[in-house]
């Protein structure tokens, strides 16, 4: 007896859906990617044994090692300050101006930008630190 073998189509891979799932995993993970807010200087507080939480109304200027003083990401001169801080005050009286500087800045670049932020109007004022690790 005879048997005729049926020919079998050959396996073919599918690659149109293969291209989709390939562009949904992409499009998830660049969803689902989490990009940090602080960018740009490092400052290197120094360590106080009695900092603590501030609240969340606040003005942050960063005084870098060189005397470079960045204000939400921006460079900004000395001169700069009391008017950031005036126009600051206006729209939210009793915002915190807070001052992180370098723990290699010169007290005279961080005493003068305390100074500015008094001329601005600012009555709250406090000098960023770092909790010390207690294990």
């Amino acid at each position: 007896m005879f048997y005729l073998k049926k020919a079998r189509p050959k396996p073919e891979i599918q690659l149109a859906p293969l291209i989709d799932m390939v562009f949904l995993l992409l499009i998830f993970f660049m969803v689902a990617t989490v990009f940090p807010d602080k960018r740009g200087i490092e400052v290197e507080k120094p360590l106080a044994q009695t900092a603590g939480k501030l609240p969340d109304k606040n003005l942050v200027f960063n005084v870098t090692r060189t005397g470079e003083i960045i204000v939400a990401g921006k460079m900004i001169t000395m001169a700069d300050v009391s008017r950031i801080v005036g126009s600051t005050m206006k729209k939210n009286p009793g915002t915190t101006v807070i001052v992180n500087a370098d723990r290699n800045a010169k007290t005279g670049d961080m005493v003068k930008l305390l100074d500015e932020a008094r001329r601005g109007g600012a009555e709250n004022l406090a000098i960023g630190a770092e909790e010390p690790d207690n294990p």
